[in-house]
């Protein structure tokens, strides 16, 4: 099976976890499925592997409710509400584990606080462009699938007892929600043998596919459809996008986390190459969630026009301006792809 590390790493890393007495492992802003999962996967190995060692974890912001049943997820320290908690712990710790983003500037104010502590930041990640100058040692490979998959591949590589359950089930909701429950071509053949490996370690995988997937409020699932009935579809383009202001979040009483799936939902139309999602946020920005099929490349899309990017078929962005003039720059730009986005997946 495919390592995204070699043995120097391997012991590198081993001799980073071995020598620290504190732990911090931090998620990006907004987390997902896969920062959850690598986050959690990390901190139950490490508490099996180092019963002394103490490790926090810390999100900059509120992660969304349906990954609340995850185990240890109650024990996350939201930056947002427990700002001197957090300055206290990033300040006494001796190791700084950074999972699921490329640079530093996806933590908002934390930024600041893990720049100025002196201790060693490891970064594990799978988008591109690392900023290597921000970290001690970088674990990084846009080829695999999730950050949580990497988690795995580094389990497996130092760890000498098996892995817990909690994690295992960490990783198989990271590697689930970071590939569109295995539909998207970032899942490799390797993806499925971590897959398999999971399986064998006994993890119930229909438990852990309805936690993620069948555990909406009622009032998302109505937003779901005015979301779906309010979709603009542009045939000429193969595309199509959805655009929520937030009084229209408000009226279905939004909760981080409501809409994550939301911009997969018209890839689900006969032929169709592109799919937006773009909502009012509370600075009045627009933030953009792009996906693709085939060969279009929806990071050089967002990092060209969004101030975004991400991987090849997943990618977001944000733009200042308002959310009609955001969805009309949108489709202005489509007409600069159209070739692309016409031509055979």
């Amino acid at each position: 099976m495919k390592l995204p590390i070699d043995s120097e790493t391997v012991t590198l890393l081993s001799g980073l976890l071995g020598g620290a007495k504190k732990v911090v492992i931090v998620m990006h802003v907004n987390p997902d499925g896969d920062a959850m999962g690598a986050c959690l996967a990390l901190y139950h190995s490490l508490l099996q592997l180092y019963p002394e060692q103490e490790v926090v974890m810390v999100s900059p912001n509120h992660y969304p409710a349906f990954l609340q049943w995850m185990d240890g997820a109650d024990k996350m320290l939201i930056f947002k509400d427990k700002r001197k908690t957090v300055k206290e712990k990033i300040a006494t710790t001796d190791l700084i584990i950074c999972v699921d983003f490329n640079a530093l500037s996806r933590l908002e104010g934390l930024e600041k606080l893990l720049l100025s502590s002196p201790v060693p930041r490891i970064l594990i990640d799978h988008h591109i462009h690392p900023n290597k100058e921000e970290f001690t040692l970088v674990i990084s490979d846009i080829q695999v699938s999730s950050t949580s998959e990497i988690v795995y591949q580094l389990m497996k590589a130092f760890m000498t007892i098996p892995i817990p359950m909690s994690a295992a089930e960490a990783i198989l909701t990271g590697m689930m929600t970071d590939t569109n429950n295995f539909r998207d071509n970032a899942s490799t053949p390797e993806t499925f043998e971590v897959l398999a490996d999971l399986l064998r370690l006994g993890v119930d995988k229909d438990k852990v596919t309805a936690a993620v997937y069948d555990n909406f409020s009622p009032l998302r699932m109505k937003l779901l459809g005015y979301a779906l009935e309010n979709m603009v579809i542009l045939p000429e383009y193969r595309a199509a996008y959805v655009a929520l202001s937030l009084a229209e979040l408000n009226r279905f009483n939004f909760q981080p986390g409501d809409t994550e799936s939301f911009v997969n939902y018209p890839l689900n139309i006969a032929k169709m190459k592109l799919s937006a999602y773009m909502s009012e946020q509370q600075d009045g920005s627009i933030r953009f969630s792009f996906r693709s099929r085939g060969d279009f490349l929806v990071n050089d899309f967002a990092r060209k026009h969004f101030n975004g990017g991400g991987h090849r078929n997943a990618a977001g962005g944000r733009l200042n301006c308002s959310l009609k003039d955001a969805a009309a720059f949108f489709v202005t730009q489509l007409g600069n792809y159209k070739d692309a986005l016409l031509a055979p997946i």
